[in-house]
């Protein structure tokens, strides 16, 4: 059985951030996108592709390094869910988390997100500490 296409483009958007490629990640999102973030620091409703992409711009800058591993991505032609695992440093400190990202998408691109951490006490200790 071969993967859905709403899955093999969310796949290659976590390559992009991955790879720090702004371009792609940017094809990704809709145009109108609402992007519901909860990392501590950014947490917040961003409207629009380039909110969205100055938010990646804030986390990015912050981080000295981060690394995505995919879990599972879960679609079909209304919504992609994303497990991942990341790994981020900053100021000398090292998280390794986990994460659900739901989307919802039209033409190929997510109109809508909420990303949710697993253990979010973690996460603001690591964005806040």
């Amino acid at each position: 059985m071969s993967e859905h296409p709403n899955a093999t483009i969310a796949r290659s958007a976590y390559d992009a951030i991955a790879k720090g490629d702004a371009t792609a990640l940017a094809a990704f999102l809709d145009d109108d996108v609402v992007w519901h973030e909860s990392t501590p620091g950014l947490a917040g409703d961003y409207h629009g592709r380039g909110e969205v992409m100055a938010m990646f711009g804030r986390v990015m800058s912050q981080l000295e390094g981060m690394e995505i591993s995919l879990h599972d991505v879960l679609a079909n032609d209304d919504h992609v869910v994303v497990l991942h695992e990341d790994t981020a440093s900053r100021d000398g400190r090292t998280i390794r988390s986990r994460f659900v990202d739901v989307y919802h998408v039209r033409n190929r691109t997510a109109t809508e997100h909420w990303h949710l951490a697993v253990d979010p006490l973690a996460e603001a200790a690591f964005w806040e500490g």
